[in-house]
């Protein structure tokens, strides 16, 4: 209450603070419930310092995006799959994405940004991806 003695706002008052904390309790957070069920929020303890806050913040917004890499034949696949199963996690081959979503012949940096846009559209929490990146080895 200490900032409504400056801030000038006539609606800086006990009973509108009450009164919007209520609203986000009813509104809002029906929203944060729907989305824990597919594990995208993040909860972070804003009480700590300014650096373990941005810590978690960091963390939270990081992809959980594991990249299988290896030579045919080796068994990504196998362990990528086996992988997925066992964590709950998305299982995506980019050659197939690539040809699922008709692209092979579009621009590299067109194609990526796809790929990131399918990754931030992804329900699971994490994903295990295979055959990406490509190169000419």
């Amino acid at each position: 209450m200490k900032r409504a003695e400056t801030s000038g706002r006539a609606d800086d008052n006990e009973e509108t603070i009450k009164k919007r904390i209520q609203q986000f309790v009813d509104q809002s957070m029906a929203v944060v419930d729907y989305y824990s069920r597919f594990g995208k929020v993040r909860r972070i303890d804003a009480t700590g310092s300014i650096s373990e806050v941005y810590a978690q913040s960091k963390d939270a917004v990081l992809p959980q995006t594991e990249l299988i890499l290896g030579i045919k034949g080796s068994g990504k696949t196998t362990v990528a799959k086996d992988l997925c199963e066992r964590t709950n996690a998305a299982y995506l081959n980019f050659l197939d994405f690539a040809a699922r979503e008709d692209m092979q012949d579009i621009d590299e940096e067109e194609l990526v940004g796809k790929l990131i846009q399918a990754l931030a559209e992804e329900p699971k929490p994490r994903v295990v991806m295979e055959n990406f990146p490509q190169n000419l080895f």
